[in-house]
């Protein structure tokens, strides 16, 4: 994952979460009795969906007062694309485990209650050493207020363990007896990979809102994360890497607003991390983080070689136009470490005075800069995070932006443009075809692809754009074997593209849609509804 950044993102400061994503509303046509609501804005929900209501018994309670695990269960394990119900079901400590390549949907109203338990450790939703899976809207309420038990600090709500290409849209998580969500690994050893967790909410649970312990590849965009407390560490964004093993590398979190945990904003503790004689580098970006009323610090760096071992931490984090309050120490940002090679970078940064006023920048700067000599504060946002976006060429008067060939090396294309090599894309795999493509003079652009569950994130200034996607049917030869969906700034752009449906096989196929970019960054997912998204090629011109 690459992180850059457009100036124009880090301007203005941020007091709110951003607003959800809006999509068009799906049609309640298809859907059983009981459930004909509309869904929310971001939805999974397609006409093969297998809705859970079918699978609990004759007579079954719409309060959420008797435990159905083993029938939810039973429905997750045989089905790939799942909807909850518009009511609360109540499930027991055996939580409920999510496998590869599912896709599960919360109607407006649902939530995945947990009856009360003693135990110190659980999950109530759980993806375990699995990919391809994406959660829409998941509710999760935990146990603290009626726990039975008082040891253990270990209750997760969303426990994503060593998997990769997973997907959160909105999830709300409160009252768990340990954290929100947790991104740990698979045996101790294998680490998370690929997560995308949009617009999430997570408050009051005991110990932290999310802790992450093992990822390579993370965006979390929009979170807000409060009044996370009980047991230590009581933290809104908790990076705590448990071994030599753990990665915390090509993270990136939007917005973020951390509020009245019981210590700390965000920390980062990976003294363990360092437990072996190689070099760990880190890498983490975080925009816009707004720290309210935290009392010992909004960000907190710990990080010792505590194991007698030559291992280093290098790397860098980076805070872009953050907004802190000043804490009760009087120590908004808190370095305990003993790293040289890591470099934490705060730029524009706001600290706000107990009675409320914005400090000056001297006051500012003085307070932050004297923490420790590895900090490095500037005033204006580093030139570095300004986007320069090149022009591979002007079509009809548009200047293209960005071009890439899909699974394939760099190829120039009849219309001039330069479709350059595979980037910006995170999971999916690549395939080609020596057959002759119809219907263009540019065989090469659609003989590759990219396929799977997969995305997209280009560096673009903010603006409208015009984006051509190019497909081609290269491995199906009848309809009804693949359909999927192409979601661009969290809007549904594309919906249940059957390629050879409408082109036959080898033939080119283009469609043309328009997007806003808005943050900096042009996201675009490629969802699977049956068999394998792909793209062959697409272009970006600015309008």
């Amino acid at each position: 994952m690459t992180v850059l950044m457009s100036s124009v993102l880090v301007q203005c400061k941020k007091d709110i979460m951003t607003d959800l994503p809006q999509e068009n509303l799906l049609s309640t046509a298809h859907m059983p009795d009981g459930v004909k609501k509309a869904v929310l804005s971001a939805s999974g929900v397609t006409s093969n969906s297998y809705y859970i209501v079918n699978s609990l018994p004759s007579g079954y309670v719409k309060d959420g007062s008797r435990d159905y695990t083993t029938y939810i269960q039973g429905a997750v394990d045989k089905y790939s694309n799942i909807v909850f119900p518009e009511f609360p079901l109540l499930v027991n400590d055996k939580g409920i485990n999510i496998g590869s390549n599912k896709t599960i949907t919360f109607l407006e109203g649902s939530e995945v209650r947990l009856k009360a338990s003693s135990l110190s450790k659980y999950n109530i939703l759980k993806i375990n050493n699995a990919t391809n899976v994406t959660l829409y809207n998941p509710v999760v309420v935990g146990d603290r207020n009626y726990h039975m038990g008082t040891g253990g600090e270990w209750g997760m709500g969303i426990g994503v363990w060593g998997s990769s290409n997973i997907t959160i849209y909105s999830p709300r998580v409160t009252n768990c007896w340990g954290d929100g969500i947790y991104l740990g690994q698979f045996n101790s050893s294998i680490n998370c990979k690929n997560i995308v967790i949009k617009d999430a909410y997570l408050r009051n649970n005991r110990r932290d809102g999310i802790s992450i312990i093992g990822v390579d590849g993370l965006l979390i965009d929009g979170i807000y994360s409060g009044f996370n407390s009980g047991t230590a560490p009581g933290t809104g964004i908790n990076f705590e890497a448990n071994n030599a093993s753990s990665e915390l590398k090509n993270i990136k979190i939007n917005n973020p607003v951390t509020e009245s945990n019981g210590e700390r904003g965000i920390q980062l503790t990976a003294h363990h991390i360092l437990n072996s004689s190689t070099n760990k580098y880190v890498d983490i970006t975080v925009i816009n983080h707004v720290d309210k009323n935290s009392p010992f610090s909004a960000f907190k760096f710990s990080v010792k070689n505590l194991d007698g071992t030559a291992a280093r931490m290098l790397g860098t984090i980076r805070f872009v136009n953050p907004s802190w309050q000043r804490t009760l120490n009087n120590r908004p940002l808190h370095i305990m470490t003993d790293q040289t090679g890591t470099t934490i970078e705060v730029s524009s940064p706001e600290i706000i005075s107990s009675s409320g006023s914005l400090l000056s920048w001297l006051s500012t700067y003085s307070l932050l800069d004297k923490v420790n000599s590895i900090v490095k504060v500037t005033q204006e946002i580093d030139p570095l995070f300004s986007i320069i976006q090149p022009i591979t060429s002007v079509i009809d008067g548009d200047e293209v932006v960005f071009a890439v060939n899909a699974g394939g090396s760099e190829v120039k294309g009849s219309d001039g443009i330069i479709y350059g090599a595979d980037k910006y894309y995170s999971a999916g795999n690549v395939f080609s075809t020596s057959s002759s493509i119809s219907n263009t003079a540019d065989d090469q652009l659609y003989q590759t692809e990219r396929y799977g569950n997969f995305s997209y994130e280009i560096p673009l200034s903010n603006g409208d754009y015009q984006v051509t996607f190019k497909f081609s049917e290269i491995y199906h030869k009848s309809s009804g074997e693949r359909r999927f969906d192409v979601i661009a700034e969290s809007s549904a752009i594309i919906s249940n593209l059957d390629i050879f449906s409408v082109a036959g096989i080898n033939k080119s196929y283009d469609l043309v849609k328009d997007v806003a970019v808005t943050d900096g960054r042009l996201n675009i997912q490629f969802r699977t509804d049956i068999d394998n998204a792909k793209v062959a090629a697409f272009h970006v011109k600015r309008k």
